[in-house]
């Protein structure tokens, strides 16, 4: 999105979508800088926040704070957004797809990164965040990272789990790996369904953790001759196709399991009530989730873990 009119709206929507404590007077630094401005702790996501206006651009700044602000805190990183055009050599970008839909986006390039790592690396070490192609108005196509749509009810927690990620980057830390928790969706989401299926995820693997079967460093659905082992399948915004890829591939991955395979479908409780009742005659278990805040929060899910 290259309109300078559009993208200045863009970024205001964005700062008064953003929810944070404020913090006055405090003293941002980083590496050959610093500035006193207010920022905006999102307490429940561990980061803060604040926008400050430069030339040309406005930035982002992004702090991790699991703990209150002090009056002083260094960044973790900032997204820069160009206010007049597109501009690949920054990272920060606002993006719109083919419903309008605006979007926060970053190109991937890191700065400020440990020695021997590539700006290119923040690639690698988050495969699993929402990758999209975009368009730019020269005609150029670029992969960038979908970071939340503007106006997602869960762009601060979406912002959030981008600040943690690049800090555990930046501090050299594995990525996280990958351990069969879900079947792969076999068709590309929507880039704001695929952002929600994210945090929905993450709700789930903490929720798993807390019962005790997920966590540590070996896969922990590692429970042969107990058990079967529980794979899911999540419907991120119950599309009619998205349902219908979601059904038949955990259906295909259960029959090549057999009994070692516990199948479980996670879907939107808001679904409709035909799909609904065709869902809970299907021959696994069914676990519906709803929003609390920006929180997934699980109905029937120990029922399915039996």
């Amino acid at each position: 999105m290259g309109e300078p009119r559009r993208i200045e709206r863009a970024i205001k929507r964005l700062q008064g979508a953003l929810k944070g404590i404020p913090s006055r007077s405090v003293r941002v630094t980083w590496r050959g800088g610093e500035l006193r401005t207010t920022i905006y702790w999102a307490r429940d996501d561990a980061y803060w926040w604040a926008v400050e206006p430069r030339p040309a651009r406005d930035a982002l700044l992004l702090g991790h704070a699991p703990d209150a602000p002090a009056k002083r805190e260094s960044i973790t990183c900032e997204i820069n957004l160009p206010r007049a055009g597109a501009d690949r050599k920054v990272a920060g970008i606002i993006a719109a797809d083919e419903r309008g839909t605006l979007y926060l986006c970053h190109s991937g390039r890191m700065g400020g990164s440990r020695p021997g790592q590539r700006k290119s690396g923040f690639r690698d070490f988050l495969r699993d965040g929402v990758w999209r192609k975009l368009a730019w108005p020269d005609g150029e196509e670029t992969e960038a990272l979908v970071i939340a749509p503007l106006d997602s009810p869960r762009l601060t927690r979406l912002l959030g789990q981008f600040v943690d990620a690049v800090r555990r980057f930046k501090a050299g830390e594995p990525p996280t790996a990958r351990t069969g928790l879900c079947v792969e969706p076999a068709i590309s989401d929507s880039a704001m369904a695929a952002c929600d299926r994210r945090l929905v995820d993450v709700a789930l693997r903490e929720e798993l953790a807390k019962r005790g079967l997920f966590g540590g460093a070996e896969d922990l659905f590692s429970l042969r001759g107990e058990r079967p082992q529980p794979l899911f399948a999540l419907v991120a915004d119950g599309g009619p196709e998205e349902l219908a890829m979601a059904v038949g591939s955990l259906s295909l991955a259960s029959a090549r399991g057999g009994p070692d395979v516990r199948p479980i479908l996670v879907a939107p409780a808001a679904l409709a009530d035909p799909d609904s009742d065709a869902l809970q005659a299907l021959p696994f278990a069914f676990v519906r989730f709803r929003w609390r805040g920006a929180r997934a929060v699980f109905d029937g899910l120990d029922d399915a873990l039996e």
